[in-house]
């Protein structure tokens, strides 16, 4: 068994594709106003236009371009169509009053932990040179990578190896990359791979922990799920199943 960290009740006002682009910067739960849908603010970037405009957690946004706001596609309609720099009219409702305002959309940014204080949403940084075995392996445009936090002395780590290289060499050839990430001594991790399990896919030495610090990994194995464009759509800490695991990695892979 193993966790799915998430966000639970919480949503995103991001770009409508999967990758860089205009966006409000907010974070929200569903909420009601007058029998409509609402969409109470939790979080505001730093740099987003919503900041900007005077949104604050707690407002509750309640209409969009004029309008009553009824679903969350009128919002994703709205920022399919927009551009980095457009104005969108929102509407929100603080202690008693309605308040209109326009908001100036900003790119969304790569790394957005900050707002929702989880790796899920952001986007992965490129590796460096680091690679200390199967570096030739790295697929240019893979549709999902996987990417797996471990050290030779855990035991659910070791559990977790032969389920990887089992999807490795299952899907790997339809588009799916794992990469082993271990800080651990280089000497340490080239012994392991000889004498106990040579992983047939890239693996990588974060030597100073700089993945690990800035992703939040706190335990051995961590999992994460990437799309094809490198954003982190799920982060798992156990040892999991290669059923459940393949059931989430073909979702991506299949979008």
């Amino acid at each position: 068994m193993f966790k799915i960290v998430r966000a639970l009740c919480v949503m995103m006002f991001l770009s409508v594709s999967a990758f860089a682009g205009p966006w409000l910067g907010l974070i929200y739960k569903k909420d009601l106003y007058e029998n409509h849908l609402a969409l109470r603010v939790s979080g505001v970037h730093p740099e987003s236009g919503c900041l900007a405009a005077g949104v604050v957690s707690g407002d509750l946004v309640i209409g969009i371009d004029g309008k009553d706001l009824v679903n969350v596609a009128q919002l994703q309609n709205v920022l399919k169509n927009a551009k980095v720099g457009s104005h969108v009219a929102i509407e929100i409702f603080r202690e008693g009053k309605r308040i209109p305002l326009t908001v100036t959309l900003t790119e969304r940014p790569d790394d957005i932990s900050s707002l929702t204080g989880s790796a899920i949403g952001s986007k992965i940084v490129k590796f460096g040179n680091n690679f200390y075995k199967n570096a030739e392996k790295r697929q240019e445009a893979p549709k999902a990578t996987l990417l797996d936090f471990w050290a030779t002395w855990c035991g659910p780590c070791r559990q977790t190896l032969p389920v990887l290289e089992k999807m490795y060499n299952k899907y790997s050839s339809q588009g799916l990359e794992v990469i082993g990430i271990s800080s651990e001594q280089k000497n340490t991790l080239l012994s392991f791979y000889k004498k106990q399990h040579a992983s047939p896919y890239p693996l990588y030495r974060d030597a100073d922990q700089g993945l690990w610090r800035r992703y939040g990994i706190h335990a051995v194995p961590t999992l994460m799920l990437l799309d094809a464009n490198g954003y982190i759509k799920r982060v798992w800490s156990g040892a999991p199943s290669f059923e459940m695991l393949e059931k989430l990695v073909l979702e991506v892979m299949e979008k």
